[in-house]
């Protein structure tokens, strides 16, 4: 049977080729028709433990960022509350600018050249960063002091029905 196999894909091979091909075709199962064992394929297991703990610090961080999305959006920690509002109105006007793809696009390139750049000139960039900080520093003082000096009239109670 086999040799009748390799003499008929021999004359395929003669009919496409126009000559006499010196290689032979070959069949998806090639190990079966020269009587030789299959590859051996080692078997693979993968360890309980390193799965589990995988897993374990996998779900930790899920419930930590479920409890920081949750006290963010109730308003508990007011300065999140108002940068996540003021990014999602960043994004919202930036996507109104282009698609999706695109936005996804640009801030791939983005966060993959701003490192390799911050790197390069890390020492002109620093600086800068240093002046800012202190700036942002005045100004928290300034908002501490501020709001102090303003009163604050006493509050009237509702009536009850």
């Amino acid at each position: 049977m086999a040799e009748h196999e390799e003499t008929l894909m021999e004359k395929i091979a003669e009919k496409i080729h126009g000559h006499e091909s010196s290689s032979r075709i070959p069949t998806t199962m090639s190990h079966r028709n020269r009587r030789t064992s299959p590859p051996l394929i080692p078997e693979v297991h993968i360890p309980k433990d390193p799965v589990l703990e995988f897993a374990e610090a996998l779900r930790f961080e899920i419930n930590r960022t479920f409890v920081v999305l949750r006290d963010t959006a109730s308003g508990r920690d007011l300065k999140k509350f108002l940068s996540g509002i003021a990014g999602l109105w960043v994004l919202s006007i930036v996507g109104n600018w282009c698609n999706f793809l695109t936005l996804f696009y640009i801030v791939f390139v983005l966060l993959h050249t701003v490192a390799v750049l911050y790197e390069k000139y890390e020492d002109k960039v620093d600086p800068f960063a240093e002046k800012a900080m202190h700036e942002i520093k005045q100004y928290a003082v300034f908002d501490a002091k501020v709001p102090s000096k303003i009163p604050k009239g006493a509050l009237k109670e509702k009536k009850k029905d």
